[in-house]
């Protein structure tokens, strides 16, 4: 139902964030239907859970300060029911949301909306800011972009901000139990993938690999991945995002791995090449060693006070120019033929953290570094993912004790690990 660490720091520098007077408030996320009377698993918003240390659906979080008064935090949750309880399960009491949460203010959800207009009308505040997720001009609108697009409506003399930016600043930087969270899960993930790797054999279909993963997850009590595993055998590991994962996995060729554990809430993101058979081919090993090689550079690269694009432009112009060394390209911009995304993403409460694109890195931020290199005329497709902390002056590689190597694989496939 919740993380374990104490929100109440994070409120705090959210607060630092804003303006004298204001008024923030964290809808909860929704289940989407799927037919009659079915609907899809339940994921918590992940700014809620961040600010409150609650996972619980229909829980609100509104914060607001009067000019030249104090801050006021008040939490709304689900309100006891003996029938939810009978066939859904228990709720917390408002005496457990204190507990996890911090916050004293804790009332149920009945009365959120009428307490806002109360702010608004009564209280007077300077700016309003709500936290949504933008569906942009093609999607579909949420029950969050919904409640903003009401409220707007209806105060339309009053500024309005979206409060997700200022969060996911604060989200982008961990403090010690997130690195701690995503140590576990990290861990997690190293051990599916060494169960699998020791069942992997020819013949074997990519789904029955991805359920030896799985399996792993879901006996160290983790039911639900992080997102749905990559398990891309032969010239299938050219598509990035391959989900099908239903074919024979055939002696002589790579299977392409893109997966990771989830744990509190918070997720692993790995990606490893290792050969069907138990040994890569001497062209195939050249390939994951050149892939291993761009990744280290891309860490030694990944620097506090660069931006995103700054990194990717630099691990992108040392690939290409190991491309050219190799006769692999003639011209620097043939790079797009072999490998087409870029270096890395954040990582923690969303496998794909949000972020600003203009932020400069700093210590404490976590991102993916994952370049590959993807070949349609020899039915090859390689990546090499890590998890990567960003240090004052050197990084760490949270990962690093997943197999990544040639050797390591084949030692591991051989029963040597």
């Amino acid at each position: 139902m919740a993380t374990r660490e104490d929100p109440t720091p994070r409120r705090d520098r959210l607060i630092e964030m804003l303006p004298e007077s204001f008024l923030a408030i964290v809808p909860p996320s929704s289940s989407k239907p799927t037919s009659a009377d079915g609907s899809y698993g339940y994921t918590p918003s992940m700014d809620l859970l961040y600010l409150t240390g609650i996972s619980q659906p229909k829980t609100w979080l509104v914060i607001h300060r009067r000019k030249g008064g104090e801050v006021r935090t008040d939490l709304f949750i689900e309100p006891y029911d003996e029938t939810h309880a009978k066939w859904i399960g228990s709720l917390l009491t408002k005496e457990e949301a204190q507990e996890l949460s911090g916050i004293e203010n804790v009332s149920f959800n009945t009365g959120v909306r009428k307490w806002i207009d109360r702010i608004i009308q009564r209280f007077g505040v300077g700016k309003i800011w709500v936290d949504f997720p933008v569906a942009g001009v093609s999607g579909a609108a949420g029950s969050r972009l919904r409640f903003a697009n009401e409220l707007r409506s209806a105060y339309p003399h009053l500024e309005f901000s979206r409060l997700s930016d200022l969060i996911f600043r604060l989200r982008v930087c961990k403090d010690p139990s997130e690195i701690e969270m995503l140590r576990k899960a990290i861990d997690l993930t190293r051990k599916g993938f060494l169960r699998a790797l020791n069942a992997l054999e020819p013949g074997m279909r990519e789904y029955e690999f991805e359920a030896e993963i799985l399996y792993e997850f879901m006996r160290n009590g983790e039911r639900t991945p992080a997102f749905p595993p990559i398990v891309a055998g032969g010239e299938r590991a050219t598509c990035l995002h391959y989900v099908e994962n239903n074919c024979e996995l055939e002696d002589g060729t790579l299977l392409l791995l893109d997966f990771g554990a989830r744990c509190g809430y918070y997720n692993a993101d790995i990606s490893r090449t290792v050969p069907v058979g138990g040994r890569y081919s001497d062209r195939q090993r050249e390939l994951v060693n050149m892939v291993i090689e761009v990744q280290t550079e891309a860490i030694r690269l990944l620097r506090p006070g660069k931006t995103h694009m700054q990194w990717n432009a630099e691990v992108k112009e040392f690939y290409s120019q190991l491309l050219l060394k190799k006769s692999v390209i003639e011209d620097t911009a043939d790079i797009d033929t072999y490998y087409y995304h870029n270096i890395g993403h954040h990582l923690g409460l969303d496998t794909h953290d949000e972020n600003d694109i203009n932020m400069e890195f700093t210590p404490g931020m976590v991102l993916t570094v994952e370049p590959g290199f993807y070949s349609a005329e020899e039915g090859i497709g390689i990546r090499i993912e890590d998890d990567v902390l960003i240090g004052e002056e050197g990084n760490t590689v949270l990962s690093a004790d997943i197999p990544r190597s040639p050797s390591e694989i084949e030692a591991v496939m051989a029963g040597g690990i």
